[in-house]
């Protein structure tokens, strides 16, 4: 079953002043079935930040449609889209977007408290997702507290509480260490494991090594994809090197 329906999806910016057009998509088109993994790959300008952004309900195209669950988010109403992202989205940034003035706890807790989730129900909810995430000792900490890493953990959790239909991450591991990187990919492959649907742009193709599904992108559109199958991750990874080296090089 498809969860996301993204067709001939196009973006055109224009600056304010002049008559010059930017064209960052040119006709986009994919679909996400329920439980996959797909990391979104290219150069820097090629549209993949655009299209994320579209995904997030954070930018709108210029034509074309982007369907979740069977519902076209271009067409909700500007007062409704907060509440919509909230339940039917989690993201995970590279600069965390944790809130200083809030406890971890209350971090993690935000999107839960926005919805009107009952008190004892978050404090259920938060239980196993800080458990299998090993930061139950950070609750009372402040996101200036604590690691790069742990932040990234915790921002994790924020977006996972609410168990999303689409998980979205934008260059999760860009900040992180490289055993913190390891430790952030590991935590969405076993969630994936549980179903969970991710889609992520990243530039690294370590990053992108442990996803199931490898979208390219090149002037705005897609250029490319590979598919896991039976492959390792190293594996997986010597493809991704082999296929980024012939986009460069435009030979693909």
């Amino acid at each position: 079953m498809d969860i996301l329906e993204v067709t001939h999806l196009k973006k055109v910016y224009e600056t304010r002043f002049s008559s010059n057009k930017v064209t960052a998509l040119k006709d986009v088109s994919f679909n996400v079935e329920k439980g996959e993994y797909i990391a979104i790959m290219g150069e820097s300008g090629s549209g993949k930040s655009t299209l994320l952004n579209i995904l997030a309900t954070l930018d709108t195209p210029t034509s074309g449609t982007v369907k979740l669950k069977g519902e076209d988010i271009s067409k909700i109403a500007e007062g409704n889209l907060a509440d919509f992202r909230r339940r039917h989205l989690g993201f995970v940034f590279q600069d965390f977007n944790l809130l200083d003035t809030f406890s971890v706890k209350d971090n993690i807790l935000l999107p839960l408290v926005l919805s009107k989730v009952p008190y004892k129900k978050t404090e259920q909810e938060l239980a196993p997702i800080v458990k299998s995430l090993g930061i139950q000792e950070l609750l009372e900490k402040y996101p200036y507290e604590i690691s790069g890493g742990q932040k990234q953990r915790v921002a994790a959790a924020r977006a996972l509480i609410t168990e999303p239909d689409l998980l979205l991450a934008d260059e999760p591991t860009g900040a992180l260490d490289s055993k913190s990187s390891e430790n952030l990919l590991s935590l969405f492959q076993e969630v994936n494991l549980k179903q969970q649907t991710i889609v992520m742009v990243t530039h690294s193709a370590v990053a992108a090594s442990r996803a199931n599904r490898i979208l390219f992108i090149k002037d705005g559109q897609v250029f490319h994809q590979l598919y896991r199958g039976t492959q390792s991750d190293s594996e997986l990874l010597e493809s991704i090197s082999k296929t980024m080296t012939n986009l460069l090089s435009k030979e693909v």
